[in-house]
């Protein structure tokens, strides 16, 4: 138990819950912006770990209102809060009950199963993918720069992961990046693309399956973004070929380098995840994405 960050929230938490103990209350610890306390596996509140982390809370609040009645999907509808004697901010909303859709989890269901959440998804990024931008901007979401300087972005990081990882890498895994990047700054450069509200984080512990009935039942954490739909779609192919076939197929109609910019971000996954684990010096974390990164290039030797 982290009792220091116990002692800063509960006070909050006792306004809503004044019975409540540490005991009593769950912290969900996983998360890298903010700390969630889930009490009687029903109500949760999010606090940020910092000021920063919190920046984006504002539109997360705003967009999850307009967009919850609407969604084919349960999301978290997230209302916000300052606490007046601290000036805390933090979030509340019903929980989602669920397990995330991980590798294990997608091995025991049925091919059937699978395609069912795949329907579900392809229905659900549909919905997301074509909520109102004006309503976005208005809301302040966050938005990368122009399609044509999308590479460009992507170079920028590539600068950052030189100095971070390319020293864990052999040679031929470091031009095998470098190759990937300059591609896709291509590709970008000569093939202009829509921007769409995005969620932004889609992966495998953001997507919940009901334990039961094995269905979709809910997509949580949004990061929110004006950017390239495809991106959503980076974890899909882990699941299997028929899994993102029925994505697409429930989906809708795609530009015809949609599924070349989606294989990119599942290919820069493993390497942001590493870049992301080496800044929190999570020792544990980047021993795994550095083997996760090395066996994606290796079973994707051309890029």
């Amino acid at each position: 138990m982290n009792t220091e960050i116990f002692n800063k929230y509960l006070p909050i938490i006792n306004i809503y819950y004044p019975e409540c103990t540490s005991e009593k209350v769950a912290l969900l610890d996983e998360g890298h912006d903010h700390y969630v306390f889930l009490v009687n596996k029903m109500h949760a509140f999010r606090f940020p770990r910092t000021d920063a982390h919190g920046k984006q809370d504002h539109v997360i609040n705003a967009f999850s209102q307009k967009f919850a009645p609407i969604s084919p999907v349960p999301i978290q509808k997230m209302a916000g809060h300052v606490d007046p004697k601290t000036s805390i901010k933090y979030q509340t909303y019903d929980f989602i009950p669920g397990v995330t859709l991980s590798r294990e989890l997608a091995a025991s269901l049925t091919e059937g199963e699978l395609i069912e959440i795949a329907k579900d998804m392809g229905g659900f990024l549909s919905r997301l993918h074509t909520f109102p931008l004006d309503q976005a901007r208005e809301m302040q979401m966050d938005e990368l720069v122009s399609p044509p300087d999308y590479g460009e972005y992507f170079k920028d990081f590539l600068k950052k992961d030189r100095i971070a990882f390319f020293s864990l890498l052999s040679e031929k895994e470091q031009v095998w990046i470098d190759q990937s990047i300059e591609a896709f700054y291509n590709l970008t450069r000569e093939h202009s693309f829509p921007f769409t509200v995005t969620h932004s984080d889609m992966l495998a512990e953001h997507i919940l399956i009901d334990e039961i009935t094995h269905r979709l039942s809910g997509v949580i954490d949004f990061s929110l973004r004006i950017a390239d739909p495809a991106n959503d779609f980076k974890v899909f192919d882990g699941y299997g070929e028929a899994f993102l076939k029925a994505v697409y197929e429930n989906y809708l109609p795609v530009d015809e380098y949609f599924d070349k910019r989606r294989a990119f971000y599942a290919g820069n996954l493993p390497g942001a995840n590493l870049y992301q684990a080496i800044e929190r010096s999570d020792a544990k974390m980047v021993n795994q994405y550095l083997r996760e990164l090395k066996e994606y290039i290796s079973n994707h030797p051309s890029t």
